[in-house]
């Protein structure tokens, strides 16, 4: 399990020592606000192969990106990633109702274990409890968090071999929920979370997203609509990036590591998920 230690210079917040001594014991009570946009690779299939979902009042989020090599075959994994994260949402609900409290780890295996259709799909849940996130992640969707224009924590990405990420799928060569990475990270006041599938991290460096990070912090005023906002800003950003045939993208450098030469973006669907840490 990773775990990020707090930053103990909290002077940039103007807190009280009062309000600073209950930050480091754990007790300061921070919320998350989301907004997501997405992307499908193609018009004509709407729907793509990405899914996602946030429960505002559970504070948790998630993304699944269906694996498009099952359309060799004729299937769509786009309705296993959706499947999984309907079912996700409804194992959410019912840890809420039961005990409120969301442990990510339970909703993944609830979630893959009543997903029956044929396909695969990573997959990445987060849900924020006080001043710590918890997150489970499969594949190579995942999520950062910036603190002050800065990416101060990156999730790992889990893949066998080049462009063969882990997959939860119902197949004797596909991967279940053991092979999660649980992460637990402290958060504070003002961290920005963005959580999405490759289509994002195939095509957008690290310091290109600190700066839209940065730049749409600058730019958006209203905060009931800075999530959504600056999601949709990023994943555009992404898209422009994948149509390029000649620039130098992470995709460029995963294929180089992997001796093939492939200048230019990666097409995908592309799922953006932005979470901004404020006080409750």
């Amino acid at each position: 399990m990773d775990e990020m230690d707090i930053d103990k210079d909290l002077s940039f917040r103007g807190e009280s020592t009062n309000n600073v001594s209950s930050f480091l014991n754990g007790n300061f009570r921070t919320k998350m606000v989301a907004g997501s946009f997405y992307i499908p690779r193609s018009d004509k299939a709407p729907l793509g192969e990405d899914a996602h979902f946030i429960c505002r009042e559970e504070e948790t989020i998630g993304v699944a990106d269906g694996v498009g090599s099952w359309a060799k075959k004729g299937i769509d994994s786009g309705e296993y990633s959706r499947q999984l994260v309907r079912n996700a949402e409804s194992s959410i609900q019912k840890q809420k109702d039961q005990r409120n409290k969301i442990h990510p780890m339970e909703v993944l295996n609830e979630a893959y274990f009543n997903t029956k259709c044929q396909g695969s799909s990573t997959a990445c849940i987060l849900t924020l409890a006080c001043d710590t996130i918890h997150a489970v992640n499969v594949g190579d969707s995942g999520f950062v968090v910036i603190r002050n224009g800065d990416i101060v924590y990156k999730s790992e990405i889990q893949q066998k071999g080049f462009n063969y990420p882990f997959q939860l799928g119902n197949g004797v060569k596909l991967d279940d929920p053991s092979v999660a990475q649980e992460i637990k990270a402290t958060v504070r006041i003002g961290d920005v979370i963005v959580m999405a599938t490759d289509g994002l991290f195939d095509n957008v460096h690290n310091h290109e997203l600190e700066k839209l990070v940065h730049d749409g912090l600058v730019d958006l005023r209203k905060l009931e609509t800075f999530s959504k906002m600056l999601a949709q800003k990023i994943a555009e950003y992404a898209l422009q990036k994948s149509e390029s045939k000649t620039l130098y993208t992470p995709f460029t450098e995963e294929c180089s590591k992997a001796n093939k030469y492939r200048p230019g973006g990666k097409r995908d669907d592309i799922t953006v998920i932005v979470a901004h840490i404020l006080p409750r």
